[in-house]
């Protein structure tokens, strides 16, 4: 699948560092791509932008698809029978009291970009009580959640499974957009970091 990560099109480069703010460090650092050229089975996500899932070790276990141009069928799509899995594990594994949980793996790479721990959910519905346990470590769990009513029951159910959690709505958007209107120090500032 590194394969996608080397196909990754000027006009999807220009969609994650122009239109949503990444810088190509983390554009990189996760590996993202794009599928010009579809690996059998994968014919139907062709012009889609690939994002891996990593192990902390950086092996891949699975990828998601997110729609770029155009409109019709889905934003996102997962591999076919893929089970609902915690983006970006390697930030469970940052020695901090607190952790950000973002809704979608956007959401999270901008919130790392900025300096913030953080882990992503694979949409708002795609919440699972078992992750709770790998939560329930941190004295504070930022959840960072869409300015919308999807957003605020995915900040509801993950408070109904921890204690810890302090819901933080992004005022007129997602993270992305947060970032993109007030830079990392105001997104910073907003979850209660300063730096």
């Amino acid at each position: 699948m590194s394969k996608y990560q080397a196909d990754l099109s000027p006009d999807a480069e220009g969609y994650l560092t122009g239109e949503r703010g990444l810088t190509r460090e983390t554009v990189d650092r996760f590996r993202l791509g794009y599928v010009e050229t579809p690996l059998p089975g994968h014919e139907h996500v062709r012009g889609h932008l690939a994002i891996p899932y990593l192990t902390p070790d950086g092996d891949i276990v699975s990828m998601r698809f997110r729609r770029l141009f155009g409109s019709g069928g889905p934003k996102y799509m997962s591999m076919a029978a893929d089970i609902p899995r915690i983006y970006n594990t390697a930030g469970l594994e940052v020695d901090m009291s607190g952790i950000v949980v973002c809704e979608g793996e956007i959401d999270t790479m901008t919130a790392i970009q900025c300096g913030l721990p953080a882990v992503g959910i694979p949409g708002a519905q795609a919440w699972q009580k078992r992750w709770w346990r790998l939560l329930v470590q941190y004295r504070a769990v930022f959840v960072l959640h869409d300015d919308d009513e999807p957003g605020r029951d995915f900040a509801r159910k993950i408070s109904e499974s921890l204690e810890n959690v302090r819901m933080i709505p992004m005022t007129g958007g997602d993270v992305n957009s947060y970032f993109r209107e007030h830079g990392a120090s105001g997104l910073k500032q907003k979850v209660g970091i300063n730096g």
